[in-house]
């Protein structure tokens, strides 16, 4: 209703709460001085220019809604009308003052049972961590029937503002520091498992200091593109500027290898003045599809081939992250202007966020949904499931990609189950400020590996993950005649889903008044769609681990559940695949204490400073009451044992108080002593080390929370007999800056495993995660070298070759992301791959011990000779997997793993219609000489079918150049066999013609 009385304007303005009546009063006697028109909208004009009002808020007290003015703990200044942000609203926390803009979420979305839930998780996870180049997240105000995401308001205003002019390029170090700052910021939100989407010239907003930041607001699931949606036209015709071939096809949703092409189409703009394409919208996406994109002189040649990597028509010829493009435009980038000055915090930014951490419990918390129906992924080489319907895990022993079965039993098929769907973490305001760089590089990690195989070989396979749960295991027990079993990793996650739509219909003048929304009521599952990025949902959600009863200065406790392993075939596997040696010790372990492992509910080790010389500190739980002073053989309590304590064939026992028919702990008699005086309390852990305890799960099968600084410190004491072999690789695959890890695994219908880790503050979450993922896989590629330098038993010689295999397929299996501010790394494997992992480690284990104390006859052994000419190194034997890459990539990652410079001659391979990028599938070589490897990938990559390297049809062929020239300038070059013959080059014996 409009209002016409300056009266009930006054009033509006009192109910609004935009002034109290102190500040009302003063301004109405004003106005009745200076004014004769008694007209509300001549009073609304009047208090607008004096500056005690906006536009906005004015026209919708003059409409009569002075709800409408506030947005919960909010209050709105103005809505925004026209640009990408649209439809949105600029407002101020009206206890901070902090301004905000609220975005909102489309009523049909918000009415989804589906799409809504996936915005909550999205949201939630963009509102954890800060990042210099994306828009900051602060949270998803709920409310009944309407919700906003709150985020910063941005100074500055849209890239494309900020142009010269249409068709007017702008100088290549701009270029490529905007379009490296974006894709640093997407490097950020693909490893929280979403992609961009929308990534066009829109969502690149430039800051007053040169700061770009992305405008990714997950206020709609990402979709597929409908290309024929009249209603969606106005941003249709802008995603055809940048949208790659494949999201053409009907169904297909963007995905992050489109999101690249889409960064490769901005920057190629940028550089140009205008888009790639042009014409219609149909027009442009054929040009996508099938066009030439150009190659301006002006550009330089090597930023052109960048250009050309990321708008490859198939996404397998694209740069494969992110973050590759970022560093592959580093070199073109001004180095003063590589980390531009962010902008200023606000003075209310810290008021503001204090208040959202305090109030971060009235936020309506979305159901979390429940693990999906979808397949299991099978072992490499293996079919997968035909139908993603669950099925039971036979008790049978499923054999790991191609290896024998533990000595423990006759090999068994392996029967693909489905896994559980991926998991969204649940996102806290949290106030660590992410590196600029946005973690480390592919190139990075490439030119690490190439480093550390130049140090001595290190067993580092066995601590991945589960294994090292098993080292600290069995190792710390091993030096004491003590041991129990052990398994995997794991935590809990929650489900992510795929970004929303937002509804194209805009609200009215004003947004829907917020009212207080009443407890959702409790959900049923969502089915979400795995995307093959986001976490591996938990199948497990149980308490923190209970840490009662070890020691005070505890710095690593392991958490077995041995019932779940004793009664569960595939952990009873896994506890006899751990060999010969952990069982003598089980078997002492069980006489001295007299309890066997199968009467055990839990039982936690620990080891800290207090532990050094003696035994670990042990807690077990039995199953059931029972009588444990007749177990130990009814012997006296040690003299002022206050509780009673008991000396047990070497070990001090304490039945707990309150429970001294089913727990007790046991250890040295000073580490008794000291647990009994403070009352059999809970440890005091470091911040790191507690903060990991709190996001643990006690239903898990193996929980192991550790310090890597006190495992380096005190390996002698955790690691002992052949786990010593491995000491140096756990140290070396934690790495620096890591200050807490808490792996964790459950054996069920599935293997899964969990590694979260708590780094320096100058280590970001996300970044932290994919560091540790991708040492996973360079933990693959050391085994492919450890391997045949071990003397391996005739049962081992059958598992060594296949042992790399499974953990390249686990990392394979890997995702990442970020919860509670930790980096988290989970994994989702066939359950019978758990026996086939800790049969090859503790297998690896044994060989490479024996084979540290040298040959029988106690003479040396003499060391591998190191490849050195380029001829030896092509001799010298790897492996290679992967399901898809280009052919450079590939010819790259053959260089860079057997330190061969090798140059691709473009100009050769384009004379015979042979591209770098030409795609290459399924390509598998285990412990062949590099030389013959390259071979065969340059017969995959010809433009014709070839019988093999030495048929007249085999056109790609590499050369030794030069020949007879110095060593160290040698190199190997990929060309063709026309280009070799112009030349002069002399062909290796593998191309010459039979």
């Amino acid at each position: 209703m409009q209002v016409t009385k300056t009266n009930d304007f006054w009033k509006l303005i009192l109910e609004s709460g935009l002034m109290t009546k102190e500040a009302c009063k003063p301004l109405h006697d004003q106005y009745q001085q200076t004014a004769s028109n008694g007209d509300a909208r001549a009073l609304a004009t009047w208090l607008v220019k004096g500056g005690h009002l906006t536009t906005y808020q004015a026209r919708v007290l003059l409409a009569g809604r002075a709800k409408a003015i506030n947005i919960g703990e909010y209050q709105i200044t103005d809505r925004l009308e026209a640009g990408p942000l649209q439809g949105s609203y600029a407002g101020k926390h009206i206890s901070t003052g902090h301004p905000v803009w609220l975005h909102p979420i489309a009523p049909e979305i918000q009415e989804d049972t589906v799409r809504f839930p996936i915005v909550q998780q999205m949201c939630r996870l963009r509102s954890s961590v800060p990042h210099p180049h994306l828009i900051r997240c602060f949270h998803l105000r709920q409310g009944t029937k309407r919700s906003y995401l709150v985020t910063e308001q941005l100074d500055g205003n849209l890239l494309a503002e900020s142009r010269p002019g249409d068709g007017v390029p702008i100088p290549t170090p701009d270029c490529a520091r905007l379009v490296r700052q974006a894709a640093i910021g997407a490097t950020q939100i693909h490893s929280q498992g979403m992609v961009v989407g929308d990534l066009t010239m829109n969502q690149l907003w430039l800051e007053p200091t040169g700061n770009l930041k992305l405008l990714h607001l997950p206020v709609r699931p990402v979709e597929a593109i409908q290309w024929s949606d009249e209603a969606q036209k106005t941003r249709l015709d802008v995603l055809a500027n940048v949208a790659a071939p494949e999201l053409q096809q009907a169904g297909a949703a963007p995905t992050k290898l489109s999101d690249l092409y889409a960064l490769g189409a901005i920057l190629f703009d940028l550089l140009t003045g205008k888009p790639f394409v042009e014409g219609s919208i149909s027009e442009r996406l054929q040009q996508h599809a099938s066009g030439q994109v150009p190659s301006p002189p002006y550009i330089p040649a090597n930023l052109v081939q960048a250009i050309q990597y990321l708008l490859a028509k198939n996404p397998g010829g694209r740069y494969q992250s992110a973050q590759d493009v970022a560093e592959a435009l580093r070199p073109f980038v001004d180095a003063t202007q590589l980390s531009p000055p962010l902008a200023d915090a606000l003075p209310t930014m810290g008021s503001y966020l204090q208040h959202l951490t305090a109030n971060s419990s009235e936020a309506v918390s979305p159901p979390a949904p429940a693990a999906a129906a979808l397949p299991a992924v099978p072992f490499p080489g293996q079919a997968p499931a035909a139908a993603p319907i669950p099925q039971p895990v036979p008790p049978a022993a499923a054999p790991f990609p191609g290896a024998a079965p533990p000595a423990a039993g006759p090999p068994q098929p392996v029967v693909a189950t489905p896994a559980p769907p991926v998991a969204v973490p649940q996102a806290v305001v949290a106030a660590a400020q992410p590196t600029q760089e946005g973690g480390p590089s592919r190139a990075t990690a490439l030119t690490e590996r190439i480093r550390k195989r130049k140090l001595q070989r290190k067993i580092t396979s066995l601590v991945v993950l589960g294994v090292m749960a098993i080292a600290a295991i069995v190792g710390g027990i091993y030096g004491y005649q003590v041991a129990f079993p052990t398994d995997d990793i794991a935590d809990n996650g929650e489900q992510v889903e795929n970004p929303p739509e937002e509804n194209p219909e805009a609200p009215p003048v004003e947004p829907t008044p917020d009212v207080e929304p009443e407890p959702a009521a409790p959900a049923g599952p969502q089915i979400v769609q795995d995307d093959g990025q986001t976490l591996w949902a938990s199948p497990t959600d149980g308490q923190p681990i209970d840490l009662t009863g070890v020691a005070n200065d505890t710095r690593l406790a392991l958490v077995v559940r041995t019932s779940d392993l004793t009664g569960n075939p595939e952990g009873d596997r896994i506890l006899r695949a751990l060999g010969p040696d952990f069982a003598a010790v089980r078997q002492q372990l069980e006489g001295e204490l007299g309890v066997r492992f199968e009467q055990l509910e839990t039982l936690t080790v620990s080891f800290g400073a207090s532990t050094a010389g003696g035994p670990p500190c042990l807690v077990a739980k039995l199953k059931g009451g029972t009588n444990l002073l007749s177990l130990w053989g009814n012997p006296n309590p040690i003299a002022s044992g206050i509780p009673a304590m008991y000396d047990v064939k070497g070990w001090t026992v304490m039945p707990i108080p309150g429970k001294e028919d089913s727990q007790f702990v046991a250890g040295s008699k000073a580490v008794v002593e000291a647990i009994a005086q403070r009352g059999v309390a809970a440890p005091q852990l470091t911040r790191e080390l507690e903060q990991l305890r709190r996001e643990s799960d006690d239903q898990q099968t193996v929980s192991l929370l550790v310090e890597p600084q006190f495992l380096a410190n005190a390996s002698g004491q955790v690691m002992r007999g052949e786990l010593a072999a491995g000491a140096a690789g756990v140290k070396d695959f934690l790495g620096e800056g890591i200050r807490a890890v808490l792996l964790s695994g459950h054996v069920g219908q599935n293997l899964y495993l969990e590694m979260r880790c708590m780094g320096s503050l100058s280590l970001d979450p996300p970044s932290l995660a994919s560091s540790v993922k991708e040492r996973i896989n360079g933990v693959s590629r050391k085994l492919e070298d450890a391997v045949p330098g071990v003397n391996p038993t005739p049962y081992w010689r059958r598992l060594a070759s296949r042992f790399p295999n499974m953990v390249q397929f686990a990392y394979q299996q890997s995702r990442t992301g970020v919860e509670a501010n930790q980096a988290v790394i989970n994994i989702m494997l066939p359950a019978a791959a758990g026996q086939n992992m800790v049969a090859g480690a503790e297998l690896m284990l044994a060989a490479n011990s024996a084979g540290a104390a040298g040959p029988a006859s106690g003479e040396a052994m003499p060391a591998a000779k190191t490849p050195e000419t380029i001829q030896e190194k092509l001799a010298s034997k790897m492996s290679i997997s992967f399901p898809q890459n280009s052919l450079e990539f590939a010819i790259r990652d053959i260089g860079e793993e057997t330190d061969i410079p090798i140059d691709i001659i473009g100009g050769d391979l384009q004379l015979d219609g042979i591209t770098r990028n030409k795609e290459i599938k399924d390509f598998t070589h285990d412990n062949k000489p590099a030389g013959e490897i390259l071979a065969q990938l340059l017969v995959r990559a010809n433009p014709e079918a070839s019988p093999g390297p030495n048929s007249e049809v085999q056109k790609l062929i590499y050369v030794i150049h030069p020949v007879d020239g110095p060593d160290d300038a040698k190199k190997v070059l990929v060309t063709t066999r026309a280009a070799a013959a112009k030349n002069n080059y002399t062909l290796p014996d593998v191309f010459k013609i039979q």
